[in-house]
């Protein structure tokens, strides 16, 4: 039997225009999605990566400063027999270059402040080949005083190693970055007020240098300013608050 023709169905033109909105619509809502997602992952990486820097750049820092000063008085018996160059054998660094003062250990310049690229950082120890670690995480040759300069230098902290052997020709200085992304350096020191009981103050180093105070500074309150990973985004700042670390001179303590 012949089916007739107002017995058949089918979709007309007007269902296929809504049944292809509806799929677009929940096409677009999953791409939304996705793209959220992506975004949330991304950010979550570029702040992730950002506590890391933060976190190693304020760790090597302290490191150094913590060993700032440093001398093995184990250098100044037998059977260790030093050169007279490029220090004599009195248990206290000598007067040279940014250091005026024998046994002077921290140096600095700037004031402190957080806009620019702030300001700089020197420490100096002796090394004893072993367990003193410069800011590239090298060790040096027993008895060569190694000075540690930090700065920032477009965009990135990086750190100067100079070394004076006790021996031999003084090799070139070497620079390398920490870490990235870092737009400010600022360093205060805390300085022993000189006659008084258990005075302290807080100084830049311009101030630190005018006062003849290197000698007497105890500690150094370091702070670093990073640019922000999701600036870009709407309401997003360029950088991120100021991560800060007050570390002790461990040798002026003993």
């Amino acid at each position: 039997m012949r089916q007739s023709p107002s017995s058949q169905r089918g979709m007309n033109l007007i269902s296929l225009m809504i049944a292809l909105t509806i799929g677009a619509f929940l096409l677009a809502g999953l791409f939304q999605i996705w793209f959220q997602t992506r975004q949330t992952f991304s950010a979550q990486g570029q702040l992730a990566l950002l506590q890391d820097n933060e976190r190693m750049a304020l760790t090597i820092m302290a490191n150094t400063v913590q060993t700032g000063g440093y001398y093995p008085m184990y250098l100044n018996y037998p059977p260790y027999t030093a050169p007279t160059t490029p220090y004599s054998q009195t248990g206290s660094l000598p007067v040279t270059g940014d250091y005026t003062v024998a046994g002077q250990a921290i140096f600095g310049t700037g004031t402190a402040s957080q806009t620019g690229t702030g300001d700089t950082l020197e420490v100096r120890f002796v090394a004893d080949g072993t367990n003193t670690l410069d800011c590239l995480g090298q060790s040096d040759t027993q008895g060569s005083i190694v000075v540690n300069t930090y700065a920032i230098v477009s965009g990135n902290l990086v750190c100067t190693v100079n070394v004076t052997p006790v021996t031999g020709a003084k090799p070139a200085a070497v620079t390398l970055p920490i870490v990235t992304g870092v737009t400010n350096l600022s360093v205060l020191y805390n300085v022993a007020i000189p006659g008084g009981s258990n005075t302290y103050q807080y100084m830049n180093a311009t101030t630190v240098a005018s006062n003849a105070d290197w000698t007497n500074v105890q500690s150094a309150q370091i702070s670093l300013i990073f640019s922000n990973p999701l600036s870009g985004q709407s309401g997003q700042p360029a950088t991120v608050p100021k991560i800060s670390r007050v570390v002790a001179l461990t040798q002026t303590l003993l």
